[in-house]
């Protein structure tokens, strides 16, 4: 194996984390990136992606797969509205500056992903799984205070209180802190299981007409720091591998 690939890996692991690390810190403060950041982080990617091509450790093809897959499955979601503009680019660049698994995975762990852009995907949907189960806990913490989750919607169905129990929050309206952190699930004329994500005036609306009628609880829809949860499929990817393949072969 080339000496030089070692450090190649080095270089893009930290690169990744300076991406992630930024991005993180302000989509939780403002849930909003700079596209400035992803130009710059996908030229350095680019740089040591010409560098391995020049190296012969590196296809073409094996590029444009990585790149063209992290492209189609983000523009699909954002598609479905399932990920924003930054998560997409987030994905893209990341494509770029790991078209293919560090080499050290296969001599720690024996074995190595084949298709690392799609282990970094899988593993984000494995990170994910915390936020619904945090959800689930804020809401059975207030339910303990003694606030009835459902005084309002009693009507709905056993199975869509619990979708709800786990994708969404009962806030207090008076704190609530409004887009685009926050999104009524609930306004004066029922309760929606599906929230507004593009209309932050109609959110805005609708959280005055709440506290309007006197309301001091509402569903609430939290968004996401997607890129947080990107960081930690990031990390459980260049630390453990496929995280999926591994709990299938204990299992199997």
């Amino acid at each position: 194996m080339n000496p030089y690939l070692g450090y190649l890996d080095v270089a893009r692991i930290l690169l990744a984390l300076g991406m992630l690390g930024y991005a993180g810190v302000r989509d939780i403060r403002t849930r909003e990136v700079h596209d400035l950041l992803w130009v710059i982080a996908g030229a350095s990617a680019l740089l040591l992606d010409v560098y391995e091509l020049f190296l012969g450790s590196l296809g073409l093809y094996q590029l444009a797969l990585a790149v063209g897959f992290m492209g189609v499955v983000g523009l699909a979601l954002w598609f479905f509205r399932l990920m924003g503009e930054a998560d997409i680019l987030a994905f893209i660049v990341l494509a770029l500056i790991h078209p293919k698994a560090p080499a050290y995975l296969g001599v720690f762990w024996g074995w190595s992903p084949v298709f690392f852009p799609f282990t970094m995907l899988s593993n984000t949907a494995v990170a994910g799984i915390v936020a619904p189960l945090l959800a689930a806990l804020g809401n059975a913490v207030v339910r303990l205070r003694g606030v009835d989750l459902f005084e309002r919607v009693q009507s709905l169905s056993a199975p869509r209180k619990i979708a709800l129990l786990f994708t969404a929050r009962y806030v207090r309206l008076e704190g609530v802190r409004g887009p685009p952190f926050q999104y009524p699930l609930e306004g004066v004329d029922g309760l929606s299981l599906r929230p507004d994500l593009w209309d932050d005036g109609a959110a805005e609306k609708t959280f005055t007409e709440l506290k309007g009628r006197g309301y001091e609880w509402a569903w609430v829809s939290a968004t996401l720091p997607y890129i947080v949860v990107m960081a930690a499929g990031y990390l459980l990817s260049v630390i453990f591998g496929d995280i999926i393949f591994w709990v299938l072969f204990a299992v199997l």
